[in-house]
């Protein structure tokens, strides 16, 4: 019967043409272990009858053109070397595709790591000739960084090439030098990274909507990348609050676009002086739910009192405003943990009792996940809490494949511990194909057929 159901609805969907939403019928069968997606299945529609998938990504990002060149990684400024050291990389330029001439520019045990293999190769005459083969057209190693003490030496760069008046950057490379006997510098290792510096581009809502189309996931959470112009650890932003309302407004605006699919969360750094002047202005947006907080990127530590206190005055004021909070605690210093989140429960989400708190990435960074901070939460869960009532968590990159067995074994113990129904599935900024963050977390992580559509299924109260 349960089948014949599912045939009728997969039916009438198909019947619909042109129809955007490929989930308007939620797939009741349970492909457990998980089934990967057939190459076949080109229509959703086919593909949420062979994968269980959740009904929303609460956690997940657009980015605008101006966040873009925010997040890029522009090259670094070429420096000008002491001339023995120029002396060399010319001769490498010169004779870059020749390895019999090139092998005089290396020691007798040089060492370059092949980046095809990776292997490493070693002796003069067969690196040379691996370098050699690197490229068909000429090009020159541009150093950014260089040092020498005594007889070693070294310098990093970028593989470059001219493309006109512009540089076209190739891959980045590491040259460990060697000051021979009759005072010749020499490379003694070499290590090569392709391809050049990333550049990474927009993410507009019609690029994420077909994303969760071809997932078949129903809904997102869109939490806004503001954040990001008031990080410590970048470059000082030039009007740095108008670029903050800026990428808010432009997040709102693409969300709204879609706004049966995606709801939008502001964010900015909670430090800053305009902070609450950002959550009155989001309170009032018609596009923006709730507020997106980033501990580690905005240079948060709730071990300082002041610190402690801006974020008290933003939760509060959140909570006054009826604003769910999603809340990246996670910050990196190798001491992070229990007493970060012990802060957290006692003096933080004490001011915002009334709404959701969605801890992201399971109180970790991702990958991965950081458990004597999660356990905090746990155990306060389990002992009936009532500072916990409204707590949730997105299990955001924690299980990207890759993770060892006694890590999601670890992980599978405190979802439980958590309580199931507080569990959210979220994406973060995965590339696609979408729906392989959820086969990771589903291949990965050790729990029953049951238990993962109960997390598929959830749906955070914000959205209800």
């Amino acid at each position: 019967m349960r089948v014949l159901i599912v045939l009728l609805i997969t039916l009438v969907a198909c019947q619909v043409p042109g129809q955007r939403n490929p989930v308007a019928m939620r797939p009741i069968i349970d492909a457990h272990p998980p089934v990967p997606v057939p190459a076949s299945a080109t229509d959703p529609r086919q593909r949420v009858n062979v994968v269980l998938v959740p009904l929303v990504d609460h956690h997940r990002h657009l980015q605008s053109p101006a966040a873009a060149r925010r997040g890029a990684e522009p090259p670094h400024r070429a420096v000008e070397l002491p001339e023995d050291l120029a002396a060399l990389l010319h001769e490498r330029t010169q004779r870059w595709n020749d390895g019999f001439s090139l092998a005089g520019l290396y020691t007798e045990h040089s060492t370059l790591l092949d980046p095809t293999g990776p292997r490493w190769i070693r002796g003069r005459l067969a690196v040379a000739n691996r370098v050699a083969q690197f490229f068909r057209a000429a090009y020159r190693v541009t150093p950014v960084a260089w040092g020498k003490d005594g007889s070693a030496g070294h310098v990093a760069g970028y593989f470059t090439r001219k493309d006109g008046v512009s540089t076209r950057y190739l891959g980045h490379v590491l040259l460990s030098l060697e000051k021979g006997d009759d005072g010749a510098w020499r490379i003694a290792a070499e290590t090569p990274l392709f391809a050049g510096p990333v550049t990474p581009q927009p993410i507009t809502a019609e690029q994420l909507v077909a994303q969760l189309d071809a997932a078949g996931i129903r809904r997102a959470v869109v939490l806004s990348l503001a954040y990001w112009f008031g990080s410590p650890s970048g470059e000082p932003v030039q009007d740095e609050y108008a670029m903050v309302r800026a990428e808010n407004d432009w997040t709102a605006a693409e969300a709204a676009r879609f706004p049966d699919r995606l709801v939008a969360f502001c964010s900015f750094n909670p430090l800053k002086d305009y902070a609450l002047g950002e959550v009155e202005r989001c309170a009032e947006h018609p596009h923006l739910v709730g507020l997106k907080l980033h501990f580690a990127n905005s240079g948060v530590d709730v071990r300082n009192p002041a610190h402690l206190d801006r974020l008290r005055r933003v939760f509060r004021a959140a909570n006054g405003h009826g604003l769910p909070i999603v809340a990246h605690l996670w910050v990196p210093d190798e001491t992070y943990g229990r007493e970060h989140s012990e802060i957290f429960l006692d003096r933080i989400l004490t001011e915002a009792p009334d709404v959701v708190v969605q801890i992201a990435h399971f109180a970790g960074g991702g990958p991965g996940y950081s458990d004597d901070a999660l356990a905090v939460f746990a155990e306060a869960i389990s002992a009936g809490d009532p500072r916990t009532r409204n707590l949730y968590f997105d299990v955001t990159s924690v299980a990207d494949g890759r993770r060892s067995e006694e890590l999601m074994r670890s992980f599978a113990m405190r979802i439980r511990e958590v309580g199931l129904e507080r569990v959210l599935f979220g994406s973060d900024m995965a590339p696609p194909p979408a729906w392989q963050p959820w086969i990771n977390f589903r291949m990965t992580v050790p729990l029953t057929g049951d238990e993962f559509r109960t997390i598929a299924d959830n749906i955070a109260p914000y959205l209800r």
